[in-house]
This record gives structure tokens, sequence and C-alpha cells, in this order.
């Protein structure tokens, strides 16, 4: 396919929040001088996330498919229609959404035989659920259409290879966010030590696992007696009410605050203020608000299951790793933050110095890579992420 200005490069995504227009506009800042960048949204909402409407985006030309309406009120027809006038006349195309989706997987191969080359942005893991075999030997096909994937992590690359990418190219980068727009938008570094909440951000779902999050926080609250912090939960969805219950039934009314859904700067500066974020998910593909915790350096107390773990924490350095299932864990994780101010201020330091691996540049470092294989700077800085990963420091 002949080019008679630039080639166009594009992200294609459900729906835009804050963080995919973070990676778009690092992509187009990197790729600038030589490819115009196209990032596209399907739709303006979802039934899944509340996110407010997003903004223009900068570098990059925004295309909105489906303006004012959901994804999921979408049909899967109109949906690859209009994604595949939008996209055929590119040179490569980053797709951000499932590649279960029956709209994607007609798009993927219609793009392929066109003479586009389709590239998959993934955070899926082999432990994220039970897998069966008949289903992973049709991804194995499905995915056939894909000269390459940008996955999360680690995990995410060793299930990649599983479904058949051993010899297409797999880099590592994807689930990302903008570390200055978070640190902008956080303001100054928070109250005094003593003053800091524990903080939850995420759905009310019950791959959170947040009634696990409330027996920790139970128990440690006992144990901290009249001096426990305040757990913040700031999040909406259909367990609000059970939660409630609970939170109730333990008599920890006064101490749990229940915030709604926030937006990205309100979310932000919840975080800021933070002693520490908990995330203690039974399935988690990523859980980008890892990301912001580590950006304003907080430390994180995180499941096993999460994929950040494999990259953005290391434990008892810039946080604590517990497992699902532990109530104790929880408790004990918070117990040794809340007491040693010391040991909150270690972790603080290294969870900041973590935080550029899990910056929107690692994103568009990955893109350039994948689409300029010999260019250099690019896969330096490919070979310096990766170094960062296996560090126990995060620095290459």
């Amino acid at each position: 396919m002949k080019y008679k200005t630039k080639p166009q490069v594009a992200l294609l995504f459900a729906q835009f929040a804050a963080y995919h227009i973070d990676r778009c506009e690092a992509v187009a800042r990197r790729l600038g001088d030589r490819c115009d960048v196209l990032a596209v949204e399907v739709a303006t909402s979802s039934a899944t996330y509340a996110w407010e409407p997003s903004g223009p985006t900068a570098h990059a030309r925004k295309l909105t498919l489906f303006p004012g309406r959901s994804f999921d009120e979408v049909p899967s027809l109109p949906r690859f229609w209009a994604a595949l006038r939008a996209l055929r006349g590119c040179r490569a195309v980053f797709i951000g959404i499932g590649y279960n989706e029956p709209a994607v997987i007609l798009l993927s191969w219609a793009l392929r035989l066109l003479g586009v080359q389709v590239f998959a942005f993934n955070d899926s893991k082999f432990d994220d659920k039970p897998r069966r075999a008949g289903f992973e030997l049709f991804k194995l096909f499905v995915l056939q259409a894909y000269s390459g994937a940008i996955v999360a992590g680690p995990r995410h690359r060793d299930y990649f290879r599983f479904l058949g990418f051993r010899r297409r190219r797999l880099l590592l980068g994807y689930d990302t966010v903008s570390v200055d727009r978070i640190r902008g938008l956080a303001g100054d570094t928070g109250p005094d030590f003593a003053a800091r909440p524990l903080v939850f951000v995420g759905r009310f779902v019950a791959k959170k696992n947040l009634q696990l999050l409330i027996e920790g926080y139970a128990a440690y609250a006992k144990a901290a007696g009249p001096t426990a912090r305040k757990l913040v939960l700031a999040g909406s969805g259909a367990e609000e009410a059970a939660l409630r219950k609970q939170v109730d039934a333990h008599g920890l009314a006064g101490q749990v605050e229940f915030t709604g859904f926030l937006k990205a700067d309100e979310v932000a500066r919840l975080m800021a203020r933070a002693l520490a974020l908990i995330l203690p998910s039974s399935e988690e593909q990523w859980g980008l608000v890892v990301n912001e915790a580590l950006a304003v350096g907080v430390p994180v107390i995180l499941s096993t299951q999460a994929g950040s773990r494999d990259a953005l924490v290391r434990n008892l350095i810039n946080g604590f790793l517990v497992e699902p299932n532990s109530a104790e864990g929880i408790a004990a994780a918070i117990l040794a933050l809340d007491r040693d101010e010391q040991t909150w201020r270690r972790l603080s330091e290294a969870a900041r110095a973590r935080a550029w691996l899990g910056d929107a540049e690692r994103t568009a470092e990955a893109v350039d890579a994948m689409l300029f294989p010999a260019n250099s700077a690019a896969i330096a800085a490919v070979a310096r992420y990766e170094a960062g990963l296996t560090a126990v420091d995060g620095q290459a």
C-alpha cells in the first residue's frame, strides 16, 4: 500500500477514559514526524464504566464512531462497518478491544485482508479465570489475523505465547497512564502521616473482593483501637448495598466512607492524600489505580492476582502483596504501615521511584518498536523498560 502523505496509524478502544487519551497522546508525540495518529473510540459511554466523556486529544486526531451513544447499545455489525470505514486506509491498527468481540474478530480479519497490519493491545493472562481447551484453540485461530501484540506484563506475555505468539512480535507496556497528568491533578503532597486514610478506588463488583477488604479492615480497626484510620471506598456498583450492610454489622459506619463515583481529578487528589491504596481483587487483569498510586508516591497493598504486581510492586519495597483470600494479610499490611512512619516513607519513596514503569511513554516506545523494528532508539527504550521490571528498585 502506497501513501501520498505520512502513513496513518490508529489506536482503537471501546470508550476513552483519561488513560486511553494518555496513551494516544504519548504515541502521537513519539510518532509525530513519521506517522499521523488516529485515536478512535467506538462510543462515548458504556454500561461497564461510568467514566465522563473524554475531551480533546493533543497531537492525535480523535474520532468517535457513535458519539453520544453507549458501546453496549451499538450492535456488532454497525460497529464493524463503522470501524472498517474509518480504519481501512491505515498502515497499522492497534486494537484495544477484546479479541473475542464478534465485531473485532470480523474487523481484524477484514483489515488483514486489506493489507493493514493489525496489532493487539491486551492485558489478559492465563490465571484470570478457568480456561477451556476448546475455546483456547478457537482463540489460536482468531488471533492469526494479528501481526503482533503489546501486552501489559510478564504473565500476559506468557499467555500470548501460549496463544501462538512465539514468532510474532510480542512487547510489554500496554497498561499505562500519564504520570505527569496524575501528579498535576494531585496537587500538593497531601496531609501529614497521621491524617492519611486507607483508600480503595474501583467498581463495587465481585471480582474486586471488597467483602474481604472490609473483613481485613475490621481486624485492623480492632487491633488499632480508637486511633484506627478511616477507610475510603471510592466508586460505585451493584455490591454497594451489601457492603454498607457488612460495614454496619461490624459497627464501622463512622470509620468507612463511601464517596460514590469520582472523576479523574478527584481520584488523583484522593490518592495523593492516602496512606495506602488497597486492591485485594480475586480477579484483576492489571489494576491501573496502582499506576496512579505510584505516581503520587503512595504504597500499595495488592492482591497477588493483579497483573500489575509483576511490573510495578515489589513486596516490602514499595508495597505489600497479599493473597486474595487472606483478610489477616490485609490487616497485617495495614498495621505495618499505620504504626511506622519511617517504613511508610521508605515505601513511599520507592513507589514514586518505580512509577516510570507505568507511564504512558512506555506504550509509545513499544508502539514505535513494533512499527519500526530497526529503530535503535525504540529498541533501547524497550530494553531499558525490561531491565527496570526485573530490578528491585525499578531502575535500569
